[in-house]
C-alpha cells in the first residue's frame, strides 16, 4: 500500500515486523523481498513519486574536505532515491575486494565474494539483468570484437553490463500498491532513533513530516538505508540518549568516508595503428538469458595491482579532440609533440574511476548549530584521500603507457605534478563507508549480517556498510547485499 504520512493523526505508533527508513535501491529490494517473506513492513520515504525543492533542500550541508559538487546535488530525496538518475553501470566487486590486503589499511570484508554470488544473482534480476556474466572470454565471444594484446600480462580488460537503467521507484511502485503486507508512507522523515533504557534495542523511529504530523513507529527490527550520509547523520544526530549517537561505542559512524575519485582528461592515449576498439564502446550483445548492453574498459592485472600496492580502478576509452589553447587538464601541445604522422594517429582520453583506501579522517559529522526545517542538524562533509592514492594512480597509469607501448600501440601522456596526477579528483555520487562492516566491533559499525554492533535489533543497509569501495559502480552491490540482508531477516523473525 502507498500511503501519505500527513494523513497519520499526531501522536500515532504504527507498527510492523520490520521498519525500513528510505526506498531507494536497497530499502524497495528490502521492501519486496520481505513482502515475499510473509513479513508486514512500513516502509518510510521522505520524499514523494516526483522532485520536491522543500524536500531535497533537507540534504543541503557543507564540504570542508574536496569540494565538488554540493551534499543536494548527488542525491535525490524521493520514492526510487539514487535510481531517479542512476546510468546502469553493473559490475561485481572482485574476490580479492573481500580480501585483507596487506597494503591497504582498514582493507578486508567479514564475508567473501562466495558469500554475496547467489544474491548477486537475484540482483542481477531485480536491476533487469539476465545472464550473471562477468567473465571477458564469455562476453568476448559473444561480441565478436577483439580485446587489446597485453604482451606482459600487465594489462587487463573487464567489462560492465547495463541496466536499462531500472527506475526502482518507476518500476516497483505498482508491486509496492498491491502488497497488503508492506505500508509505504511518503512524506516521512526519521528524526530520532530512540532506544530501550539499556541501549541495546531500538525502541521506536521518531518521525515527523513537513507538514508538522509527528508520529512513531514500532518493529521487531529496524533498518537504516538512507544513504552514506544521511544513515551517518541520522545515527549521530540521535544523541539523547547517548552522547555520541547511536551504535557508536566505535567512535565510527560517519568515519572512513568513500568515494570513487573520476579523473576525467588526466590521460590522453596516441594511438601510432590502426586497432580495432569498439570492444570499448558501448553495444549490444546476446547472451543465453537475453540481450544486454555491455562496455569493456582497461585496468591492471591483480599481481601487478598487489605488487605495486595500487588500489584497483577502471579506465574507458574514447576519442579525444586536442585543441590549442584549451584551459582543461589536457596540454595540448605535448600531448601534440607525441603525434609523429598526425594523419595515421589517433589520439583517445581514458576516464578513469578509481578505489579509494578507507581513510578515517575522510568523514561525516554535524553542524551542531545549522539545522534544516524539521530541526535535524545538517552536516560537513570532509571527503579526503589518502595521501597514497593521487601518487598509485600516477604509476597505475604509467605502467598501463608502458604496457601499451610493448604492444606497439602507441604513447600515453599523463598529467602530474611531481609524483601525483595534477588534474581535479571528481566524484562518481558513490557515498560509501560510513558505517563499515566489520569483525571486530572496534574496527567498524556492523557485522556481517548488516546489524549494529551495539544495537541487537537495528540493521545499516546500502553502502554505508561497504568495507572498501572496490572500483565497481556500487548499486548492484547495494542491491545484492539488500537481498542478502532480507534473508538473514526473513529467517530471524519467522
Amino acid at each position: 500500500m502507498l500511503l501519505d504520512a500527513n494523513d497519520v493523526p499526531t501522536g500515532e505508533t504504527l507498527s510492523a515486523d520490520v521498519c525500513i527508513a528510505g526506498a531507494g535501491a536497497a530499502g524497495i529490494t528490502l521492501a519486496l523481498a520481505l513482502r515475499d517473506a510473509g513479513l508486514e513492513v512500513i516502509l518510510l520515504e521522505s520524499g514523494d513519486f516526483e522532485d520536491d525543492a522543500n524536500t531535497q533542500a533537507l540534504y543541503r550541508g557543507t564540504m570542508s574536505g574536496i569540494d565538488t559538487w554540493q551534499l543536494d546535488g548527488h542525491r535525490w530525496r524521493l520514492f526510487g532515491g539514487s535510481t531517479s538518475r542512476w546510468a546502469g553501470w553493473c559490475r561485481p566487486m572482485h574476490p580479492f575486494d573481500f580480501e585483507r590486503r596487506a597494503y591497504i589499511d582498514k582493507s578486508g570484508w567479514p564475508i567473501s565474494y562466495d558469500d554475496l554470488v547467489p544474491f548477486y544473482e537475484r540482483a542481477h534480476a531485480r536491476v533487469e539483468l539476465a545472464d550473471f556474466i562477468y567473465d571477458v572470454d564469455r562476453i568476448q565471444a559473444a561480441s565478436g570484437r577483439p580485446v587489446l594484446e597485453s604482451p606482459g600480462g600487465r594489462l587487463r580488460t573487464e567489462v560492465f553490463q547495463y541496466s536499462p537503467p531500472t527506475r526502482f521507484g518507476q518500476k516497483y511502485r505498482a508491486d509496492l500498491q498491491a502488497a497488503e503486507n508492506v505500508r509505504v508512507y511518503l512524506h516521512a522523515n526519521v528524526g530520532n532513533i530512540d532506544l530501550t533504557s539499556n541501549h541495546a534495542e531500538v525502541r521506536r523511529f521518531e518521525c515527523m513530516t513537513l507538514q508538522g504530523v509527528r508520529f512513531d513507529v514500532e518493529a521487531r527490527s529496524f533498518v537504516l538505508a538512507l544513504g552514506g550520509v544521511e544513515n551517518a547523520r541520522l545515527l549521530l544526530a540521535s544523541n539523547a540518549q547517548l552522547p555520541d549517537g547511536v551504535a557508536n561505542s566505535s567512535g565510527n559512524v560517519g568515519c572512513y568516508f568513500m568515494e570513487h575519485p573520476h579523473y576525467k582528461g588526466v590521460s590522453v592515449w596516441v594511438l601510432s595503428r590502426p586497432t580495432d576498439l569498439s570492444f570499448y564502446k558501448l553495444h549490444e550483445i546476446d547472451l543465453p538469458q537475453g540481450r544486454v548492453r555491455v562496455q569493456g574498459v582497461l585496468t591492471l592485472a591483480q599481481d601487478v595491482l598487489e605488487g605495486e600496492g595500487l588500489v584497483d580502478f577502471t579506465a574507458s576509452v574514447s576519442e579525444a579532440a586536442i585543441v590549442p589553447g584549451d584551459t582543461g587538464p589536457i596540454d595540448a601541445e605535448q600531448v601534440r609533440s607525441l603525434i609523429r604522422d598526425r594523419d595515421a594517429e589517433r589520439v583517445y582520453q581514458l576516464y578513469v574511476r578509481a578505489e579509494q583506501r578507507p581513510f578515517r579522517d575522510s568523514r561525516v559529522t554535524l553542524r551542531t548549530g545549522d539545522k534544516d526545517s524539521l530541526g535535524m542538524p545538517r552536516v560537513d562533509l570532509n571527503w579526503r584521500l589518502h595521501p597514497d592514492d593521487n601518487r598509485g594512480m600516477r604509476r597505475a597509469l604509467e605502467l598501463v603507457g608502458a604496457e601499451l607501448a610493448a604492444a606497439g600501440l602507441g604513447r600515453l601522456w599523463t598529467s602530474t605534478q611531481g609524483d601525483e596526477l595534477s588534474w581535479v579528483t571528481n566524484p562518481g555520487g558513490h557515498h560509501m563507508g560510513t558505517a563499515r562492516m566489520s569483525e571486530d566491533p572496534k574496527e567498524g559499525v556492523v557485522d556481517k549480517h548488516c546489524r549494529c554492533h551495539d544495537v541487537e535489533n537495528l540493521y545499516v543497509a546500502g553502502s554505508a556498510v561497504f568495507a572498501t569501495g572496490a572500483a565497481s559502480n556500487p548499486t548492484l552491490t547495494i542491491v545484492a547485499l539488500a537481498e542478502r540482508l532480507a534473508q538473514h531477516l526473513g529467517e530471524e523473525l519467522r
